[in-house]
């Protein structure tokens, strides 16, 4: 009726709540595990969080990196 694919509708109605439920708490931590785990990208840890939440978790994600967490470790091993 549209001109529009009914997956696409799906996909924006399903993408609308999550973007709603993602001001819960428990619902951030979720998709922001899912990031860490790689099983959703930036772009789309941004489009369900926002930009700012989405730059943080990806700071995060790169302070969680085993280079990052060895040399805090012999950082504090030398003081």
């Amino acid at each position: 009726m549209f001109e529009t694919d009914r997956t696409d509708i799906l996909i924006s109605a399903l993408r609308d709540y999550l973007r709603d439920a993602a001001h819960s708490d428990d619902v951030k931590q979720e998709i922001a595990e899912a990031f860490y785990d790689d099983e959703i990208t930036f772009e789309e840890l941004k489009d369900l969080v926002g930009h700012e939440e989405a730059a943080n978790f990806r700071l995060l994600k790169e302070q969680l990196t085993d280079e990052f967490v060895d040399e805090v470790a012999e950082e504090l091993a030398d003081s």
